[in-house]
């Protein structure tokens, strides 16, 4: 497994490249290091039209653990299980953009993070039963995910992979 490296703006630079390049990520660095991810089960964006994301884009240093774990969800879950538990509906991964507010990078600028079933697991807030499901949760954190739903945190959509704490 990958160690991955912490959120700050420093070590997401340092082991994805820089994504800066103004009100856009820079042209570059998208074209050396964002790739197409097919994930193992249909999976549709959260825009409330089940708008189907065949491909998704995520960092080149991320597609095997996302394939990883998202192939160990559909092993260990099935297809109805998914779909009942919305496990299928993402807010995506590669978007360049400021952290809600704040003034520094979110981290999926480094399409590195996943945001899943937004509209039942809303930013912010903690989570509780009927927000996204503990044996997903468990999967995603055995690839090497870190989950922001954990105790005391406020974003229980986001899985990303860089660690919170050093």
């Amino acid at each position: 497994m990958t160690d991955w490296p912490h959120e700050d703006t420093a070590a997401l630079n340092a082991f994805y490249g820089d994504p800066r390049g103004g009100e856009n990520a820079d042209r570059a660095w998208e074209l050396q290091n964002i790739v197409f991810w097919t994930p193992p089960y249909p999976m549709f964006y959260s825009d409330g039209k089940e708008t189907p994301l065949p491909r998704i884009r995520v960092h080149k240093k991320t597609l095997q653990t996302f394939t990883d774990a998202f192939t160990d969800v559909l092993q260990t879950m099935g297809h109805d299980k998914i779909k009942e538990l919305r496990l299928d509906v993402t807010g995506g991964v590669f978007c360049y953009r400021l952290q809600r507010n704040g003034s520094s990078l979110s981290v999926h600028s480094w399409a590195c993070a996943i945001d899943m079933d937004p509209a039942h697991n809303q930013f912010p807030s903690h989570w509780k039963a009927g927000m996204i499901d503990q044996t997903f949760v468990g999967i995603m954190k055995k690839h090497g995910f870190t989950w922001r739903g954990e105790a005391g945190d406020n974003d229980p959509m986001h899985f990303q992979l860089a660690r919170r704490t050093l």
